[in-house]
């Protein structure tokens, strides 16, 4: 591939993604236009003013149209190095830097890569996380903190990054042609492990989690866990307050590292039966295993990526012209990487899909829970109203970005919930 046909494929593939991207997320497009037009559902007309919908909608907006930005950075530098010579260029540098070493060659050249990924998206980072969160009052941090918050991220990349990929170049040193099948057990293997990690060891690099203070709360949800039979001991509260005024609450970890953890702006704004129906749903993401449904989604999906990847790479070394030495040359790995991300970027219909489905369990079993209806209505209003939800999105931005149901459909969710209670006799 020429360095012109690659500048032509890399303009035609960034612009159409741009425009695919973006076009349908924005206040002034037709899609939008008809999710907004005639009166607002009435799940949000009965809970919310217009300023919470025209608010949620600017600031949603926003990150629709960054997201795209960010869609279309990672293609362009992905295939300025497929199709240039810049990736062959950064593997011969980092062999000079180690000429003796292959393997450390090899962790340079992937230290080297994740940097450049990391200063070009910098930028956009910092308006998307910082500038932005701050002018919709959201973000309570310091430029300072920010930025530790940046680098700690990079070094846990490179940490995860450089070790995991110098093993996938060992597999595709060592078993050319067959090294599919322990690259997916690689990936298997770290997936499950960091998991399992996360809560113990990622986690507290970022925040200070410690057990839920309020004692009564903390029978309260124990209890909560008996009914259900989930063996939940103790629950964890966040400092989440040190950096945003959102609130929130999530499930992690596997094994004896699960845990429930509630953000403390979250307890902060929410009385007990709110924060109960959030234990709840929580509780129902434990309760139907859905970190391990996920986790068997997810290795189903790489196991194809990787099956892709491979074959393009073989394909790319057959045609030449992609300045690499051989099926094993590290400097191929932006083109794996690109495969992957389109095929991600593919699959996230799906990927969503099967989220909003688990997350649509996990509110059924909060409401069968707790049967307080009117708690998780009044929870979902609050949660929308803190965290700037898009009350009116576009079905085609659900379909493809929502990891949860929309608000309007859970507050229906409730709302059908508490006439079933009321019918039975």
């Amino acid at each position: 591939m020429t360095a012109r046909r690659a500048s032509g494929l890399l303009s035609l593939v960034v612009s159409l993604a741009t425009i695919l991207m973006i076009s349908p997320f924005t206040p002034s497009s037709p899609a939008w236009a008809a999710s907004t037009a005639g009166n607002l559902p009435a799940e949000i007309a009965a809970h919310f003013t217009p300023d919470d919908v025209a608010r949620g909608r600017a600031y949603m907006g926003g990150r629709y149209r960054l997201f795209a930005a960010g869609i279309a950075l990672r293609l362009a530098i992905l295939l300025l190095l497929v199709g240039t010579p810049a990736s062959a260029a950064l593997r011969n540098l980092a062999v000079r830097l180690a000429p003796a070493h292959p393997a450390v060659a090899v962790a340079v050249y992937l230290a080297l890569l994740v940097l450049i990924f990391e200063l070009l998206a910098l930028p956009l980072g910092y308006y998307a996380g910082f500038v932005r969160e701050h002018a919709f009052g959201l973000s309570t941090q310091t430029r300072a903190a920010w930025l530790v918050d940046r680098i700690k991220s990079v070094l846990l990349t490179l940490a995860l990054a450089v070790p995991l990929g110098s093993l996938l170049a060992l597999l595709w040193r060592r078993y050319p042609g067959r090294w599919v099948l322990p690259a997916w057990g690689l990936v298997a293997a770290a997936m499950v492990l960091l998991v399992m990690l996360a809560p113990i060891v990622i986690d507290p690099l970022f925040n200070t989690i410690r057990p839920l203070r309020d004692p009564d709360l903390r029978q309260r949800v124990i209890a909560l866990a008996g009914r259900a039979g989930v063996p939940v001991d103790q629950v964890y509260e966040m400092d989440a307050s040190r950096r945003t005024r959102k609130g929130n609450a999530y499930f992690t970890g596997l094994g004896r590292t699960k845990r429930i953890v509630l953000y403390d702006t979250l307890l902060a704004g929410s009385s007990p039966d709110e924060v109960e129906l959030v234990v709840a749903h929580e509780i129902g993401h434990w309760k139907r295993a859905h970190i391990w449904k996920g986790i068997g989604l997810s290795l189903l999906g790489m196991g194809i990526a990787l099956w892709c990847a491979a074959r393009t790479l073989d394909w790319a070394v057959r045609r030449g012209g992609f300045h690499l030495a051989g099926p094993a040359d590290v400097a191929g790995l932006p083109l794996f990487l690109l495969v992957l991300f389109v095929l991600n970027l593919a699959s996230l219909p799906i990927q969503n899909g099967s989220s909003r489905y688990f997350e649509r369990e996990a509110d059924r079993t909060s409401l069968g829970l707790t049967g307080n209806a009117t708690a998780f209505i009044r929870s979902e209003v609050q949660l929308a109203r803190s965290n700037l939800a898009d009350l009116t999105p576009p079905p085609a931005v659900v379909w493809l970005l929502y990891t949860h149901p929309p608000v309007a459909e859970r507050i229906r969710l409730a709302g059908e919930d508490a006439g079933r209670t009321r019918a039975r006799p």
